[in-house]
């Protein structure tokens, strides 16, 4: 209860703080700028904010556009099928990959690959439904939705704000174990698809500095996981990636290639766990 008062007081302190913000700038911008530009200012601004509220992790969109600043490659091999949705099972097996979908999603809006990003959000209807979740997917399936992949700031927006709605839904009101699992499955294939954009990737100087600067985001799941390590899957999760705690420790002098490599199979191994 105590969390929950927490949480709550915090989102109307953020809540305030955003609309202080958006009040104060709309009296000082040119008339001239178009809405879309404004609509992504004010989401940009409010994400910052509300990200640590509602979410603990950055979301995938946060090292998809990484990416895509540094021109690298869109490699939709590194996809996780979107038809092997029905082979999850169990609740942790569907959320874990309802947060790996998330980031696929992520990748293919970032890169406008517009029939991946249909695909990919019918099958995280699919593990909605079926993991009983009980957050507004109708616009993800909707001829609005549809519209809006050719305008990718608002297709972020409603993107980040499904993320959001989901993990606190788990959190809250059904099982904030299945909410850590969906972070996890996120975070392990924004990780997977950054170090698989080729088969050299450390020498491709700005894939390693996107992994490097992880590190924090590596810190927070590692603690996100062991706050529920009760739960026997997510301790094993854990007990996996703390392999990469040597590696994450050495970014501020540089990563060795061996590190570099540690990080890269170490994650590759991790996800092939989680999806198969």
């Amino acid at each position: 209860m105590f969390l929950r008062n927490l949480f709550h007081n915090k989102l109307v302190i953020v809540m305030a703080i955003a609309i202080i913000l958006v009040a104060c700038q709309s009296g000082t911008k040119p008339t001239g700028i178009a809405k879309t530009a404004k609509d992504s200012l004010n989401m940009t601004e409010f994400s910052k904010d509300v990200k640590d509220v509602i979410y603990p992790l950055p979301t995938p969109f946060e090292m998809t556009r990484m990416l895509k600043d540094i021109q690298a490659a869109y490699v939709s091999g590194s996809l996780n099928p979107a038809n092997k949705v029905e082979k999850y099972f169990t609740e942790k097996s569907k959320a874990i990959n309802l947060g790996v979908y998330g980031a696929d999603l992520a990748y293919a809006a970032t890169y406008d690959q517009k029939q991946d990003v249909k695909v990919y959000s019918k099958a995280l209807k699919n593990l909605i439904d079926q993991l009983g979740i009980n957050v507004d997917y109708s616009k993800m399936l909707s001829d609005q939705f549809k519209e809006k992949v050719n305008n990718k700031d608002s297709l972020a927006k409603i993107i980040t704000n499904t993320f959001y709605d989901t993990y606190k839904f788990l959190n809250e009101k059904s099982n904030p174990d299945l909410a850590i699992m969906m972070v996890a499955g996120m975070w392990v294939e924004a990780m997977y698809i950054a170090t698989n954009i080729s088969e050299d990737t450390y020498h491709y100087s700005g894939l390693v500095q996107i992994i490097a600067n992880q590190n924090e985001s590596y810190s927070k799941l590692i603690n996100l996981l062991n706050s529920h390590s009760t739960d026997k899957d997510i301790k094993d999760l854990e007990s996996k990636l703390e392999v990469l705690k040597p590696s994450f420790d050495k970014v501020k002098s540089g990563l060795m290639e061996k590190d570099y490599l540690l990080i890269l199979n170490t994650i590759k191994s991790v996800r092939k766990s989680i999806v198969s």
